[in-house]
């Protein structure tokens, strides 16, 4: 027989072939698409890379006006089929005369099935009866592989179909209000853009900054008792005070008892800390951030592991490991690694039991090293390797147990207490170090005195939430059922690339700040993540076979429909709110060289920042910008003085 598998990309193409072939893999290219063939078991295999979708929809030509289009007639258009690119489905259909099956062998997920249906679809229109089966692995592991690939299913049409919709709803909601926003509110040449998922995304982060803003602190106190020998601090019971006379009273009525203090009561007990939950995609993205990993970067270093095999599939909402796991396996394929000792001393445990998250589905499972670590210099994925490796293995450990001591001091009528931590066991903790040290108080019984070296008022202020981080975002998006597993790190790199957000502690930049509160006040249903939410459930219906396509699209298309005719009825006001924000965020003050245009910040072709007059062609007067410009919300960098040599793009 004669079998034609459909993979994901080129790595996942070759790789697959490494592990299938039986003995020499033939490298084949032609008309610039190179695919694999080798012999097995008796039949011929041709292994395909597909290079991600192979196939686009888009609205008709007739309709690429901008300005002409009508928005309604936009939102009920049928989108058009485009293969990308032409030559690689060619290939595709002079290779189904010589197929006699296709294996789907895409990445088991909405967008992978999706994948392997439009290329199906391809082979399909030259042979309409050629029959096809799917591999489902979680792991480019040989074993997973080789047993996906004995046990073949059918392709799952309707996880095929909850991606399409998907494509063809996020198609109308992005086209339509980002038409609607550039062409009635935006200033010069600015595109500006919003959707069901990116804009609650933004409002998010808006939120919080402006928690922040609003924030008005508060002055508390706490009266702090200081002891060198023994070496002890503690803090008054009662504390912290609001005003500070209740602190006073406290260093008064303690000064009554001289200039020591008396150990009333000892209390030891003991903290079981369990071990973390497995990873699943939105809690290695949000570890990665703490490690200053960007989440999109992050994503395509765990892709890139789990095409060479290393790590389990890295896109599951999944926490909960499942009975079938190899637990004993992997960890004896750690043997050789870094990871090796601890890896051995949970073998020789003779019952392992894994902690569990709050997510468990039929999913893949969580996250989970396939094999030791290829030998690379410290990179991104080296460091994403070690994250998973370490957080699979805690998963498997016993508690870390603490010694707590609390220790109640007495001071005339003023009560003190001190708490102290010592590690009595550090269980997953060995692997998962905690970067703040424990802190044990020193030997003490009841009844003895301790000298007083100080008494003191500290006062401190109450402090904002912190703004949030892309790891914390991404925790926010999942609370909230903002995006997916597999799109919430794009979603964030497409704020970054639209120039809403910025910085490690993300701000929203001037024209993200005005879009999301002109957008709350006028598109309220567009900036509240109810609607989305909404939306992904029934996506989510469609993959479990609830919902079809026609039925999702339609709600969505009448729930687009009614937020342009809200932005409509408040386009005057909208218009005005974005234009004079974008334009106070880009303006530099006059132009030095006409006199008569203002020096406005725009973007060369080339991506480089520089400002050009706003009377360009009439005035080409131009000068560089200092860090491509970035920087902060609501603040003016100054600019570099440098005119540029060669034309720009203005």
């Amino acid at each position: 027989m004669r079998r034609l598998v459909l993979a994901e990309k080129f790595s996942a193409a070759r790789r697959l072939a490494q592990i299938l072939s039986e003995g020499k893999t033939a490298r084949v290219r032609a008309d610039g698409i190179t695919y694999f063939q080798f012999s097995r078991q008796g039949d011929e295999y041709t292994l395909f890379p597909l290079r991600g979708h192979v196939v686009e929809i888009d609205y008709p030509a007739d309709v690429q006006d901008w300005k002409s289009t009508d928005l309604d007639y936009l939102i009920d258009l049928e989108p058009v089929r485009h293969e990308s690119p032409p030559a690689l489905h060619n290939m595709l259909r002079l290779l189904a005369d010589a197929t006699d099956e296709v294996i789907l062998a895409t990445d088991y997920d909405r967008e992978g099935e999706l994948i392997g249906v439009e290329a199906l679809e391809t082979l399909r229109s030259r042979r309409t009866e050629l029959p096809a089966k799917r591999a489902r692995f979680s792991a480019m592991s040989p074993s997973e592989v080789r047993r996906s690939f004995e046990n073949l299913t059918e392709p799952d049409w309707a996880l095929a179909e909850a991606a399409a919709a998907r494509q063809r709803i996020d198609l109308a909601w992005g086209a339509v209000l980002t038409r609607f926003l550039t062409v009635e509110c935006a200033s010069d040449r600015q595109v500006l853009s919003a959707g069901r998922v990116q804009t609650p995304t933004l409002r998010i982060v808006a939120d919080r900054e402006r928690e922040r803003e609003d924030f008005v602190p508060r002055t508390f106190w706490n009266v702090v008792l200081k002891s060198v020998s023994p070496a002890l601090e503690a803090t008054a019971v009662g504390g912290p005070f609001w005003d500070r006379e209740g602190a006073q009273a406290v260093v008064a009525l303690a000064g009554l008892g001289g200039e020591s203090a008396t150990v009333a009561h000892i209390e030891l007990s003991q903290h079981r800390e369990p071990p973390p939950a497995p990873f699943n995609t939105t809690s290695l993205l949000a570890k990665a951030s703490r490690e200053g990993i960007s989440a999109a970067r992050a994503m395509a270093a765990a892709q890139d592991l789990y095409v060479h095999g290393e790590i389990s599939y890295p896109r599951t909402d999944n926490t909960v490991y499942p009975p079938s796991l190899p637990v004993h396996d992997l960890l004896r394929r750690l043997h050789d690694s870094p990871y090796g000792a601890y890896a051995d001393r949970l073998l020789a445990q003779p019952i392992l039991e894994a902690s569990r998250g709050p997510v468990q589905t039929t999913d893949h499972p969580p996250i989970y090293p396939t094999a030791a670590p290829a030998k690379r210099r410290d990179s991104v994925r080296s460091r994403m390797y070690d994250l998973i490796a370490r957080r699979f293995l805690a998963t498997f450990s016993p508690p870390s147990v603490t010694a707590v001591t609390d220790v109640r001091l007495v001071v005339g009528d003023s009560a003190f207490a001190a708490t102290g931590r010592a590690q009595i066991d550090p269980g997953w903790r060995e692997i998962l170090p905690e970067h703040d040290p424990l802190k044990a108080l020193p030997p003490l019984s009841e009844g003895d005195v301790v000298p007083i070296q100080e008494l003191r008022i500290v006062e401190e202020r109450t402090k904002p939430p912190p703004l949030h981080s892309q790891g914390s975002l991404l925790l926010a998006m999942q609370r909230l059922e903002l995006g997916t597993k597999s799109t919430r790190h794009e979603i964030l790199d497409l704020l970054f690339r639209r120039q809403f957000v910025s910085g490690r502690s993300m701000r929203t930049t001037a024209a993200g700040r005005a879009l999301v509160d002109a957008l709350a006040i006028y598109g309220p249903d567009l900036a509240s993540p109810e609607m989305t939410r909404h939306l992904e459930d029934r996506m989510t219906a469609i993959a479990e076979g609830q919902a079809t396509l026609e039925e999702v699209v339609g709600e969505s298309r009448l729930a687009l429909h009614g937020v342009v005719a809200e932005l409509r009825s408040h386009r005057e006001s909208l218009s005005r709110w974005l234009k004079d924000a974008t334009f106070l965020e880009k303006d530099y003050g006059p132009c030095d060289a006409c006199g008569q245009g203002r020096m406005t910040r725009r973007r060369a072709r080339n991506g480089w920042a520089f400002l050009g007059c706003s009377r360009y062609p009439a005035c080409k007067h131009r000068m560089r910008l200092n860090g491509l410009g970035q920087r902060l919300p609501w603040e003016l960098r100054e600019a570099e003085t440098i005119p540029i040599a060669t034309p720009a793009t203005a």
